[in-house]
This record gives structure tokens, sequence and C-alpha cells, in this order.
């Protein structure tokens, strides 16, 4: 059945397509120019889109896809290079004043169905991490290379409690990338389907599915499995990841000013190109 589709909710949002669908709650990432790369401010309007939809009955679902030729590159390498070539910079110690904690869309109530294509950067990884289920298009490339450079801990998000623990070990430590049928295997996404249209077509079908499931009954699942993983040390996980970080270290601080001066293509290849690509792959 085809629902009309208008704007909701009524928040204005710069970085963030968002559509309401009957009770589906679409949302794009909308920087496809940047590749859809995460800013400190696309973050907050991602919560302030979960506020509104938790206050909004109507809404029984929320989906979360990216615009233009991939999901997500990860965090705006442009946006944290200030902050970390700069240790002065607000930005370059707010993860040294953070306290454990968990992000926003893991204590929400609702589904969220995301889908993801092209290319998945840490921080999008990260994001991805609380959603409650991933479809994902075939040859969709899950990357952690940026740990090569310096970066959190291992811990931070659920993505701990996601893969097998040398699959941690080599993302964090040697830096690497994983493909959408190894994501598969892991149950880190749900589907893996051919194409982008056949992923926004399965994400709504996922999310029209779980519309029909009584509300009480969504919310009251969702609030014993975060119970679960919280009693197995989540909420320490995350602190792990606030504490201990790679960020500082001289080689970090150096490729971020190249990301200033040279451009992020140019850093990016002077990166990568030190390291063996037969062994990036998991």
């Amino acid at each position: 059945m085809t629902e009309a589709v208008s704007t909701s909710p009524p928040g204005t949002y710069e970085f963030l397509a968002v559509q309401r669908r009957g009770p589906v709650l679409d949302v794009r990432l909308s920087r496809p120019e940047a590749r859809n790369a995460l800013t400190f401010a696309l973050g907050a309007e991602w919560d302030a889109v979960l506020d509104e939809a938790e206050s909004d009955d109507g809404v029984r679902v929320v989906t979360l896809t990216g615009e233009g030729p991939v999901f997500s590159a990860g965090h705006d390498l442009k946006e944290v290079a200030g902050g970390y070539a700069n240790r002065d910079s607000a930005h370059g110690t707010a993860w040294e004043r953070q306290r454990p904690s968990l992000p926003r869309s893991w204590y929400f109530p609702k589904p969220i169905v995301a889908g993801v294509h092209g290319y998945v950067g840490p921080a999008a990884n990260h994001l991805l991490a609380p959603c409650d289920f991933v479809i994902a298009v075939t040859g969709t490339r899950f990357s952690f290379e940026q740990t090569r450079m310096g970066g959190g801990g291992a811990g931070g998000t659920v993505i701990a409690f996601q893969v097998p623990m040398r699959a941690l070990k080599k993302l964090y430590m040697l830096g690497g990338w994983f493909d959408a049928d190894t994501a598969l295997e892991w149950q880190y996404v749900q589907r893996v389907v051919p194409s982008v249209e056949e992923m926004r077509a399965e994400v709504a079908r996922w999310a029209d599915d779980l519309a029909k499931v009584p509300e009480a009954q969504i919310a009251s699942a969702k609030e014993g499995i975060r119970r679960i993983y919280e009693l197995m040390g989540l909420l320490n996980v995350a602190g792990v990841g606030n504490k201990v970080s790679g960020h500082g270290s001289t080689r970090d601080k150096s490729f971020f000013e190249m990301v200033q001066e040279k451009g992020l293509r140019e850093a990016l290849r002077q990166r990568d190109s030190a390291f063996d690509t037969n062994i990036s792959k998991i």
C-alpha cells in the first residue's frame, strides 16, 4: 500500500533529509557532495530527529540511509583536522572531557532500520552500531583504516559486541576493512542485496513489518535487550573508548596537518601507501 509522503518531524534540518511515510520516518544523510561525512552538527541533528520521533506517537519506525554514491565516509576529517592539529581547540580536547556514555540512538525505544551502500567509514560504523537492523548493498566496504593514524579505543560503542575478537583487534590495531558478505556472516547486517534501489525497497519492507508489531512489544524488547548488554558491561566498554585514545601522537598530528595543507585525498593516499593492501581486508 502506498502511503502519502510528507515532511516530518517539524524541525528544519541542514544535513538530513527527513520525510514521513505513514508510521515510518525516513531519514537520509544529505551531504552527498562531501560523501555524507559526519560532522558534529550532523550528529546533533540526528539526535534531534530521534527526540522528535520519540515524542510523536504517529511515528512507529525510523529508517536511516544516505544520499549519493556512498552511505558515509565517516567523520569529516577536515573538521577533525583543526581539532587534532591544534590541541588547544574545543573539538581537539572534547574526547578528554567525555564521561562513559552511549549514543542517544541506543536509548531510542522505537526500531531503527538502516540501509548502507558503497562505503561506511569508521565513524559511520559507530553511527550504525545502535541501529536495530542493517541492510547492505553487495560490495559495501566497512572501513576502519583511519585507526592507522590514531583514533579511539576499541570501546565507545556496541561494535565490541558485534564483531569477533580477532576481527576487532585487526580493525583497531592494524586498520582494515570488511565487505558486506563478511558483515552478513557476522550478522553485522541482516541482508545483502544487489543494488541501492533494492536496498531502499528492503529497508522499507522491514520498516513496514516492524510498524505492524505492537509498539509496547517493540519498546519492551528493546529495553530488555539494552539491559542485558549493559549488565554484560557495555557501559564500561563505552568508558574504554572515552578514556583511551590513540589520538595525539606526533604521527597523528602530522596526518591532520597534512589534511589541512595538502587536502584530504593526498593525506589519505600517503597514509595508506605504506601498508600492504593484501592484508587490509579481513
